[in-house]
């Protein structure tokens, strides 16, 4: 039988200890599993005569441009918490004849204030500000006291606010994400126009921390995972299941060349 493949896996991944999902997806563009293993040889007159095999290294990686919190957490080598979180703001404000602005319904974290005068395309700082601040009900006040700056004058205020039920994920030396199970499904069709799914699972795998995070304005960014294949307790890194077209359902069909199932009515 001659196959032909055309599809870069849907994936389910797992936590590999508590075998619970974390997600599942159909956005991969690219799904590379590569084997290398070093080989050593016994040598007769020079030459290599008998090879004897190397530990195997394998490694899998996905590139897609279209990703969900958890596959970003596993692209980092962390994972997600929900908490408290202190991002930077920045806010353009007119001062008034009192040379005060307001941040208005905001309480920024404290001390995280900073004033700073702009030019006139109002991004280019000039210079940092001496002020005052004060909480006005739901607002924070801020009065310039520098005595350079003129009343009607545009200023830049940076400051840190605090956004409650954040989705966090940190990088520290140490990785805190788990090992992952992947199970794969790919498409497969055969020379006679049939079809097969290639079920892949992968028990023991571990995101590499060489990572390299692109965001760019022009394109969608594209996000490269790599992990590394581990040798589960039975000795095993990888399972390749074959399973042929009766078991190929209109709708799994459908899930793998991206289309939309349509019931069509019933001819009288």
């Amino acid at each position: 039988m001659r196959f032909a493949i055309k599809d870069a896996s849907n994936i389910i991944v797992k936590n590999r200890v508590s075998g619970k999902p974390l997600f599942y997806t159909e956005d991969l563009n690219t799904f590379n599993y590569k084997i290398d293993s070093e080989s050593v040889y016994a040598k007769a007159k020079g030459a290599n005569s008998i090879a004897f095999d190397g530990a195997l290294t394998i490694t899998l990686t996905m590139e897609q441009q279209v990703l969900q919190m958890n596959q970003l957490a596993m692209l980092l080598a962390s994972d997600v918490v929900e908490e408290t979180a202190k991002v930077g703001k920045r806010k353009l404000l007119v001062s008034d004849d009192a040379k005060k602005v307001t941040l208005e319904n905001l309480r920024p974290v404290a001390n995280s204030i900073s004033v700073y005068s702009v030019e006139k395309d109002g991004i280019s700082l000039v210079k940092e500000l001496k002020f005052t601040s004060s909480i006005s009900g739901s607002n924070t006040e801020i009065t310039i006291t520098d005595t350079e700056f003129t009343e009607g004058d545009r200023v830049t205020v940076f400051y840190l606010e605090e956004k409650p039920k954040a989705k966090v994920i940190k990088i520290k030396d140490g990785s805190t994400a788990p090992n992952y199970t992947i199970e794969g499904d790919v498409l497969v069709k055969t020379t006679d126009g049939d079809y097969m799914v290639l079920y892949m699972t992968i028990p023991n795998a571990k995101a590499q921390r060489s990572i390299e995070l692109n965001l760019e304005a022009e394109n969608p960014s594209s996000f490269n995972l790599t992990v590394d294949v581990l040798k589960d307790e039975n000795g095993e890194y990888s399972t390749f299941a074959f399973v042929g077209s009766e078991n190929v359902t209109p709708t799994v069909m459908a899930s793998k060349l991206g289309a939309t199932l349509v019931e069509e009515p019933k001819k009288k």
